[in-house]
């Protein structure tokens, strides 16, 4: 490979498995040409199996960080590292032994699909594109785990927490969200949101458009399948075992993932609940009499503060921030009286 561009485009399509056997020598040829090389392979394969590769080579610049090889320069003072801390979650990815693993001799590699994680902290949102191109909009304490690549026929992922979901439609492998509670959404090809949060209930599935079917444990304790339509919402309770289904326009439920806050008549306990996975806080609700409040209206990057006061402002509503014997480790908290 004579220049940079030669090592991101053959590396590019080596990790795709698009290259051909010339294709294959040349890469080999270069990973025997010193150890350092397959140490840059192993680093541009756990980032392209984790990111948009389209991102990743934009910001990488190969000829230099050959040049810094050549050096003794350790690889992990690239410039493009830098751009990986950038990102709004806390990324996991396993290490790349039995990843991108090379028989006696390098001749042949071997790659085995792993798992990656992605966490969202409190109060911070980031998007995944996943190795079919779906596209995932992860919420604030979210988790969702994925393969590396989708083998077989089906396409399977973990999420605990908030999720909304343009999946990639594949006539021959189904796309499955796996939730808490032993629940299940069954995608053919949509968009969607999914609030599934291990410690919370209930569990809700909005659809957007498409067609999905939630599966889940009902008050006998039988699995079944419910389908949903456009515009529909789904809240399910694992204690229960019951669901009610409810017509919506879907707004109020995925305006997380454009920055937004859309309220809608929507009842003080919800619009609580969506305050504090916004802001990572934590509400008291004192004034029982105060649950009957709803409210509508449309808040785009504003402070909390500014909500609140709103709030006191159009209603009988105060709050007030109550002290916290170790500000560290809790969450801030408000009491709405």
């Amino acid at each position: 490979m004579e220049n940079h561009t030669d090592i991101e485009t053959l590396l590019t399509k080596y990790f795709e498995g698009k290259t051909t056997p010339p294709e294959n020598e040349q890469i080999e040829a270069w990973l025997n040409a010193d150890e350092e090389h397959l140490h840059i392979a192993r680093q541009l394969n756990t980032l392209y199996l984790a990111v948009d590769t389209q991102h990743i080579t934009k910001k990488i610049d190969t000829e230099k960080a050959l040049d810094k090889v050549k050096s003794k320069t350790k690889v992990r003072n690239l410039s493009w590292w830098g751009w990986t801390q950038r990102i709004a979650a806390i990324l996991s990815v396993p290490l790349l032994i039995g990843v991108l693993a090379l028989y006696p001799g390098r001749r042949q590699p071997v790659v085995t699909a792993q798992m990656v994680e992605i966490k969202t902290n409190a109060g911070m949102t980031t998007s995944v594109l996943l190795p079919d191109s779906t596209v995932v909009h992860l919420n604030s304490e979210s988790s969702l785990r994925y393969p590396t690549f989708f083998a077989g026929d089906v396409r399977q992922v973990e999420l605990n927490g908030e999720a909304y979901f343009d999946v990639t439609h594949h006539p021959r492998k189904r796309f499955i969200v796996s939730t808490p509670h032993h629940s299940q959404v069954e995608v053919y090809g949509t968009s969607f949101n999914v609030e599934a949060y291990g410690n919370e209930t209930p569990i809700s599935t909005t659809l957007i458009k498409g067609s999905v079917g939630f599966i889940y444990k009902n008050n006998k304790g039988k699995f079944q399948k419910s389908m949903l339509s456009p515009r529909q919402k789904l809240v399910y309770s694992p204690q229960t075992g019951d669901i009610k289904c409810y017509v919506t326009s879907g707004e109020s439920e995925i305006s997380w993932k454009d920055g937004k806050l859309i309220f809608n008549d929507t009842p003080l306990d919800e619009v609580l609940h969506m305050l504090g996975k916004r802001f990572n806080v934590e509400f008291v609700l004192s004034n029982k009499e105060l649950k009957g409040c709803s409210f509508t209206g449309t808040f785009t990057h504003q402070r909390l503060e500014r909500i609140m006061e709103y709030f006191r402002i159009s209603s009988r509503i105060r709050w007030r921030y109550i002290d916290s014997a170790d500000i560290k480790t809790e969450k801030l908290k408000i009491e709405v009286y």
